[in-house]
């Protein structure tokens, strides 16, 4: 298969793009000139500024199936309306640029912060643990962009219904539980307001080829996080602690982590407990074709040959 991964030369979409390779996919690596110039190797690199239409048309040409990861990830990696107008635009081209190119699976980069947390003034949650229908409090423009993303993929798989579109929400990317815990954000109180979750890249990055082999098509939001916190505190004492007011739904014992992960266990074969999953059959295997047969080397998916 060949897949489309753009912000591919930034931290997460450097293990996507070694992983897809890894997997056997063809990788078509999408970012902006400036990042690309440090990259060479097998895989097929383009530059483009996705908030361009044009240039998102190009970048996704010939693809099979795309994990739009590039975006500006803080509220402060540019002015608030720059990070805002960005996130938009560059998720909507990339998902119009998908439909005009007939990409058969779409997977984006969401964020925990789409219904608030780290960037909150006081956040607000109304249980734990928190599952993907868990209302939006955001408040920043990074996370409202990210929210707002979702809801894109939402209007596209509307248009589509037959293909699988994935809103992933990843949290404070580390390398493994070691780096995690050593992490200044370790300190309990460091990070309440985003609950002490992380994930690590590998898992992120099997969850995005996972993704994009879902069979079971529509829009779908999945919490990707670890089943345990970046805090040595146990859960259930953070929870008093610092929210004394959410009610609990289910038991926290030991240091078990607030995002629900069952979800993406059970329609994604994505196991939160796993920080470096071995690629399996589920992220090699290609996409069927437009009748349900395999899709093989040599192929033609549509009108293209991949």
């Amino acid at each position: 298969m060949r897949i489309a991964v753009t912000g591919a030369a930034g931290q997460l979409g450097r293990w996507v793009v070694d992983r897809a390779c890894r997997a056997g996919h063809e990788v078509v690596a999408v970012d902006l000139p400036a990042a690309l110039g440090q990259h060479s190797g097998g895989v097929r690199w383009r530059s483009a500024d996705l908030t361009v239409l044009d240039e998102a048309r190009a970048a996704l040409a010939g693809a099979d199936a795309v994990a739009h990861l590039g975006a500006l990830t803080s509220p402060n990696a540019a002015p608030e309306p720059e990070v805002h107008r960005t996130n938009v635009e560059a998720t909507y081209n990339v998902l119009l640029a998908a439909e005009e190119h007939s990409l058969a699976s779409v997977c984006t980069a969401s964020s925990i912060n789409a219904i608030g947390g780290i960037f909150s003034r006081r956040p607000r949650y109304d249980y734990f643990p928190l599952d993907e229908e868990h209302p939006s409090y955001c408040e920043d423009a990074y996370g409202l962009s990210k929210w707002i993303g979702e809801q894109q993929s939402s209007a596209f798989a509307r248009r589509r219904p037959e293909v699988p579109f994935s809103a992933l929400r990843f949290h404070a990317l580390r390398e493994d539980a070691r780096a995690a815990g050593q992490a200044p954000e370790s300190d309990p109180e460091a990070r309440w307001r985003d609950l002490w979750g992380w994930t690590s890249f590998d898992a992120a990055a099997a969850a995005c080829l996972l993704a994009l082999h879902r069979t079971a098509p529509g829009h779908a939001v999945y919490h990707v996080v670890a089943s345990t916190t970046m805090c040595a505190v146990p859960s259930e004492e953070l929870a008093r602690r610092f929210y004394p007011e959410v009610p609990p739904r289910a038991p926290l014992p030991g240091t078990t982590g607030f995002y629900r992960g069952d979800k993406a266990l059970a329609e994604l074969g994505w196991d939160a407990h796993d920080e470096h999953p071995p690629i399996g059959a589920a992220e090699r295997r290609a996409l069927s074709d437009r009748w349900g047969r395999p899709a093989v080397a040599g192929r033609t998916w549509g009108s293209r040959t991949w």
